[in-house]
């Protein structure tokens, strides 16, 4: 007997400026001809955490403040970035990896490297609505049934950075209709990071 099971889902997403979401859909687009038959696509977001909860505005606000100061605290601890202050206040993902999504899923994508912990403080306001972190961040291309061919794509993993980015909620839904998987989603306000004080 066929099955329809419906699952929501609520996540705390970092979503990188317009330009990198563009180069991301490159990706994705790539991806799907090199042999990721039976993937299915993401918005090209981070999640961050699993939320009980959507985050309200000032949860949201809190979050953007906390997570430029702690990028920033993150890269002038890098005595490079710390000889070139160029690099205060910038995301780096480079090489793709994988991160367990649930639901018999991982999501693949550019892992964002070098990334503050849950520990350092970022999530001090919303920690009681956080069921899970995903650890390592990775900005989604595709969702992958476990299990699937993963196909040639770390040769093709693009190599990017970005200073302006936006935290929100997003709302996942799953529907698993006797084998037949399909999701929608929503990314809610967007609540940009503070610019970088030169």
């Amino acid at each position: 007997m066929k099955t329809n099971k419906e699952h929501s889902h609520i996540f705390f997403v970092l979503v990188p400026h317009g330009d990198v979401r563009l180069v991301l859909r490159k990706y994705s687009d790539s991806l799907f001809k090199n042999g990721f038959h039976g993937a299915y696509s993401f918005p090209w977001a981070a999640p961050l955490a699993a939320l009980s909860h959507p985050l309200s505005e000032d949860e949201l606000k809190y979050c953007a403040r906390t997570l430029r100061e702690a990028v920033i605290n993150q890269n002038l601890s890098d005595e490079a970035a710390e000889t070139q202050r160029e690099g205060r206040g910038i995301f780096y993902a480079d090489e793709s990896s994988f991160t367990a999504f649930g639901d018999g899923l991982a999501l693949f994508g550019p892992c964002l490297s070098g990334f503050p912990p849950p520990n350092s403080g970022i999530y001090g306001g919303i920690t009681g609505k956080v069921t899970s972190f995903f650890s390592p961040p990775v900005i989604g291309t595709c969702l992958l049934p476990k299990g699937l061919p993963k196909g040639d794509c770390h040769s093709i993993s693009p190599q990017i950075s970005f200073r302006a980015a936006a935290v929100a909620n997003m709302f996942w839904r799953v529907n698993d209709q006797g084998g037949s998987f399909y999701s929608k989603w929503k990314i809610g306000k967007l609540h940009w990071l503070p610019a970088v004080k030169k």
